[in-house]
């Protein structure tokens, strides 16, 4: 099995590439993505506020939300209402055609 999961010559489909190890690319915009919300928000980038907001963001790249304004309207929102529900319903609307969160 090679490193993105293709398994007897079959190409992976966009988002289970996403359920592997992300490289250093996708850290790179998710970094990014972070320092935006630490400096909006005033917020220690190793705080507890920003680490919570690292995870969502991880999970959600990894269930295929790859938009930078979702992912950074979608951080800013958890911020704000400080719950895990902001992640479980942007993650069930990941698997929309369009990749993105519910309701857009």
């Amino acid at each position: 099995m090679g490193s993105l999961g293709i398994r007897n010559g079959a190409m992976p489909d966009c988002q289970s590439i996403h359920l592997n190890a992300l490289d250093s690319a996708d850290l790179s915009r998710l970094r990014a993505i972070l320092n935006v919300i630490c400096s909006e928000a005033g917020e220690p980038l190793r705080g507890a506020a920003m680490q919570k907001i690292a995870v969502l963001l991880i999970g959600l790249y990894r269930h295929g939300v790859t938009d930078h304004d979702k992912l950074l309207s979608v951080a800013r929102l958890a911020l704000t209402q400080n719950t895990p529900d902001v992640a479980a319903a942007v993650i069930s609307g990941a698997g929309r055609p369009e990749g993105g969160m519910a309701g857009s």
